[in-house]
């Protein structure tokens, strides 16, 4: 019975700190191709590693400019390739790709102004609010708390087994 009780929270532990270089291989990759291009031309942005089969908003931030594309669907690997258009009368300058589904990925593109186009001007910017990420560390910290309690409950379950049952007098 000792055996049990020592070699359970020792498993747990053993698979908590193990957890993290199982995360590390769920790389997430943002790729934009051309980069540079030109206002009016087509971008493909290509997303991977991310959960798989859910709704990405795609959208364009920069030089004080929000322009949403159409949403996309992952696929079963977690990933997704979207060719959109880059409008023709954006001013040139670099701006930022956002991918916002559970978390929100970014990449960035330089946009050279179309001919006759606006060139790069300084505009104020523009608070645009950031999706919830969560960092390594704080993915960490959840799951060593979660296991705390994990093994807190076990010690709750089986401690009276361990001490001649409950109530015993």
């Amino acid at each position: 019975m000792t055996r049990r009780l020592v070699g359970f929270p020792v498993a747990a532990l053993l698979a908590l700190a193990l957890a993290p270089s199982a995360w590390a291989h769920n790389i997430t990759t943002v790729t934009i191709t051309p980069n540079p291009v030109a206002a009016g031309d087509k971008v493909t942005l290509s997303v991977s590693g991310v959960e798989p089969n859910s709704q990405r908003a795609i959208v364009l931030i920069g030089q004080g400019i929000v322009v949403q594309f159409p949403t996309v669907q992952t696929d079963a690997s977690g990933s997704f390739t979207s060719e959109v258009t880059i409008p023709s009368r954006l001013p040139g300058g670099t701006y930022r790709f956002e991918a916002i589904g559970d978390e929100t990925l970014t990449g960035e593109v330089d946009v050279m102004a179309a001919a006759g186009g606006i060139a790069a001007q300084a505009a104020p910017a523009q608070a645009v609010p950031d999706a919830r990420t969560r960092s390594t560390i704080e993915t960490v910290l959840i799951v060593m708390a979660a296991g705390i309690a994990l093994l807190a409950g076990l010690a709750l379950i089986l401690g009276p087994e361990r001490f001649g049952g409950a109530g015993e007098a």
